[in-house]
C-alpha cells in the first residue's frame, strides 16, 4: 500500500522500510514540495521533528484534516493532510514489524545453536558414558553376552569369548555357534515355560574342564517393552572344588564323631542301669546332663551327615507307596510327651480321603519331624500346633501351623538355607544346628515336591510342603507286577487283600466321615503290621483300602487279619454306631488263584465276605 499527499506542494512517497533497526516516523519524513499554499482549515501547526503519532493525535483532538507544518526560513511552511499522516504511521508499523521478524530470527539462530550445542554436549557424554562402560565390560572377569530381542548376539566381552574356550577377538559368529551348542538361546527365547520365566540359569562344564555357572535375564525399558536378554558366565569351579572338599570333611569328620559317641552314650547309659554298682543322686544327675548332651550332639551329627549326603546327591531313598496320613500320625505319637512337656496342644485334622504318594517314609517322618519339632518350640506354653493333610490338584499338601512367635517377611526367603537360624524363645540348650530345615528342602526337593513357609510376625507361622500325588491304582498294579516277578525271573507268591466297606448309595455322603476315619487308622498302622518292604497297604476308593502281603505264609496272613479286624471292631463301637456301613474282607492269592495280577483286584472283590 501506497499513502499519497493531497495537499498542495507534496509529492507521493511510497512507504519506506527499515532494514538496519527501529525508526521513529517524523513529519519531515513526510513533507515534499515547497508547502507555499496553506489552506485555511489547518489549525494545527507541528515542527518537522514531531513525531507521526503525536501529529495524529493533535489532529483528532481538534478534529482537523490538515495539518501545517512549520519549517526553517529558506522552506516556509507545508500542509500535511490526515491521509498523509496515517500513510507515515503505517510505515512506523511496517518498520515495527521488519523489526520484530528480524528480532525472531536472531531469537531463533539462537536457541537453534544453544540446542546444537546442548545436543553436542549431551552426545559427547552418552558417548563417554557409553565409552567407559563398554572399557568397564571388556575389562570384567565376569563374561557377559547381550542378545537382540530376535535372539541376535549384540555383543560380547572378551572374557565370554575366553570362558567358553575362544580367543578374546574372535568373531561373534563363532561365540554364537558355541551358545547354540549349548542350548543356551533356544532357552531363553522359549515359549514353553508356563510361568513366562524372566531368569534362569544353569551350569555346564566347558571343554577345557572348567565349570561355568551361566545365568540370563530379560532386559525391557521403562515401558515394559522387550529388549533382549543378558547373559552372565562365570567360571565357578574353584567354589565347587571348595564345597566338594566341605562337604566331604563334614561328612568324613561326623563319621569319626559317630563311633566314640556311641560308645560315650551306652556308657553313660549302662552306669545309670546300675551295670557298674549303685551311684549317688548328684552323680545320676550328672550322668543325666551327659546323657542329653550326648543326644544333642548325636542329633548334630546326623543332621551334618545328611546334610553332607545330600549336597553330594548320596541320600539314600527308599520309594514305595505310602500314606502321609499315616507318617503324619506316627510323628505326631513320638513327639506328643515333649507337647505334653511344652503344655502345647498337638492337634491333626484331614478329610476322610488322601491321595498316596510315592515318597520313602522315613524320610518324610524326617521331615515332620522336624517342622512340628520347630513349631513346638517356637509356641508358648498354653498354644497350639496344627497339621493339616490334604489334595491339592495333583499334590497332597501338608501344613504345620503354629501360634508361636512367626517370622519376620525379610528373613522368610533365608530360613531354609544352611545353617541359618532365627531368633527363638526357648531355653538354654534348646538352640540346634541351623541344618533342620535345609535338610527338609533337599528332602523334598527330592522327591519332587516343594516347601515354603507363610507366616507374620507375633501370630505364628504356616510351614507347607507338598508331594506329587499317585494314582493309587497305577501304583498298585506297578507294585504288584515287580511282586510277580523276582530279579532273577523267579515268580514270587503273594496275598491281596481288599477291605470294602459296603453302605447304601442314598447313605454315602454322610456315611463317608466314619468309613475314612477307619481307613485313615488303618493306614497309619500298616506300617506296624505290614512291615516288609514287599507290603503294601493303599487307599484306591473313597470306601475302599487294599494290603498287599508279600509273604503268603497263613500264619502271618491270619495275623494280619486279625489286625485289620481289631482296627475295625474298635473304631465301629466307638465311632459309627448305628451307621449301615458292612466291612467286606476278600482275598485273593498269586499265583494261586490267578496267573494276571492285574485280575486279583476282581478275584478279591468276588470273594468279598463280611469281617464280622
Amino acid at each position: 500500500m501506497t499513502g499519497l499527499c493531497k495537499c498542495p506542494g507534496s509529492v507521493p512517497r511510497p512507504r519506506q522500510r527499515c532494514a538496519d533497526g527501529p525508526k521513529m516516523v517524523r513529519i519531515s519524513d513526510l513533507i515534499r514540495g515547497d508547502g507555499s499554499t496553506i489552506p485555511t482549515e489547518c489549525t494545527v501547526a507541528v515542527t518537522p521533528d514531531t513525531p507521526v503519532t503525536e501529529a495524529l493525535r493533535k489532529m483528532q483532538e481538534v478534529g482537523c484534516d490538515n495539518i501545517m507544518v512549520m519549517q526553517d526560513d529558506t522552506k516556509g511552511r507545508s500542509v500535511l493532510s490526515k491521509e498523509d499522516v496515517l500513510s507515515g504511521l503505517l510505515l512506523e508499523l511496517d518498520n515495527s514489524q521488519v523489526q520484530l521478524m528480524q528480532l525472531q530470527q536472531q531469537i531463533e539462530r539462537g536457541i537453534a545453536d544453544q540446542i546444537d550445542v546442548v545436543q553436542d554436549g549431551v552426545r559427547a557424554i552418552v558417548q563417554w558414558e557409553k565409552d567407559k562402560l563398554a572399557v568397564a565390560t571388556d575389562h570384567m572377569t565376569e563374561g557377559l553376552i547381550i542378545l537382540g530381542p530376535t535372539g541376535e548376539i549384540e555383543r560380547a566381552n572378551p572374557s565370554a569369548k575366553v570362558l567358553l574356550g575362544l580367543k578374546p577377538d574372535d568373531g561373534l559368529d563363532a561365540l554364537a555357534g558355541i551358545i547354540d551348542g549349548l542350548g543356551l538361546r533356544n532357552m531363553v527365547s522359549s515359549k514353553d515355560d508356563p510361568d513366562d520365566r524372566k531368569e534362569g540359569g544353569f551350569k555346564v562344564r566347558s571343554t577345557h574342564h572348567k565349570i561355568l555357572k551361566m545365568r540370563w535375564n530379560q532386559m525391557a525399558d521403562l515401558w515394559g517393552r522387550f529388549l533382549g536378554n543378558v547373559i552372565t558366565v562365570r567360571d565357578v569351579t574353584e567354589e565347587e572344588i571348595a564345597e566338594k572338599s566341605k562337604t566331604e570333611f563334614i561328612a568324613s569328620i561326623s563319621h569319626e564323631l559317630r563311633t566314640p559317641l556311641t560308645t560315650i552314650q551306652n556308657s553313660v547309659s549302662n552306669i545309670l542301669a546300675g551295670v557298674t554298682g549303685k551311684i549317688t543322686d548328684k552323680t545320676s544327675d550328672y550322668l543325666h546332663a551327659m546323657k542329653s548332651d550326648c543326644h544333642r550332639l548325636a542329633d548334630l551329627v546326623n543332621d551334618l551327615l545328611d546334610m553332607a549326603k545330600l549336597q553330594a546327591g548320596s541320600m539314600p531313598v527308599n520309594r514305595r507307596v505310602m500314606s502321609v496320613v499315616s507318617v503324619v500320625n506316627d510323628t505326631m505319637h513320638m513327639l506328643a510327651s515333649q507337647a505334653h512337656a511344652r503344655n502345647v496342644e498337638l492337634h491333626y485334622e484331614t478329610p476322610s480321603r488322601i491321595s498316596p504318594v510315592y515318597a520313602d517314609p522315613q524320610r518324610i517322618g524326617q521331615v515332620l519331624t522336624n517342622l512340628i519339632g520347630n513349631a513346638l518350640h517356637f509356641t508358648p506354653p498354653g498354644g497350639k500346633v496344627t497339621v493339616r493333610t490334604f489334595d491339592s490338584g495333583d499334590d497332597v499338601v501338608t501344613v504345620v501351623q503354629d501360634t508361636g512367635i512367626g517370622i519376620a517377611a525379610e528373613l522368610q526367603k533365608q530360613i531354609f538355607g544352611t545353617f541359618y537360624q532365627i531368633h527363638r524363645e526357648a531355653g538354654p540348650g534348646s538352640r540346634g544346628s541351623g541344618l533342620g530345615l535345609a535338610i527338609c528342602h533337599g528332602i523334598i526337593a527330592m522327591h519332587g515336591g516343594a516347601i515354603w513357609v507363610e507366616s507374620t510376625e507375633g501370630h505364628g507361622s504356616r510351614f507347607f510342603f507338598s508331594l506329587p500325588r499317585t494314582d493309587p491304582f497305577i501304583m498298585l498294579y506297578k507294585h504288584l507286577s515287580s511282586l510277580s516277578r523276582s530279579s532273577s525271573g523267579v515268580s514270587g507268591d503273594f496275598a491281596f487283600m481288599m477291605l470294602h466297606f459296603d453302605v447304601p448309595a442314598e447313605k454315602a455322603d454322610a456315611c463317608a466321615g466314619e468309613a475314612g476315619s477307619i481307613i485313615n487308622e488303618l493306614l497309619a498302622e500298616s506300617d506296624h503290621f505290614l512291615p516288609d518292604p514287599q507290603d503294601l497297604a493303599i487307599q484306591t476308593e473313597d470306601f475302599e483300602v487294599v494290603f498287599v502281603v508279600g509273604d503268603k505264609a497263613s500264619v502271618r496272613l491270619d495275623k494280619v487279619r486279625r489286625r485289620i479286624q481289631e482296627i475295625v471292631r474298635a473304631r465301629f463301637r466307638k465311632n459309627c454306631g448305628q451307621a449301615p456301613i458292612l466291612p467286606m474282607l476278600g482275598v485273593g492269592f498269586y499265583p494261586g488263584d490267578t496267573s494276571e495280577v492285574r485280575d486279583l483286584e476282581k478275584m478279591a472283590r468276588r470273594k468279598l465276605i463280611r469281617l464280622f
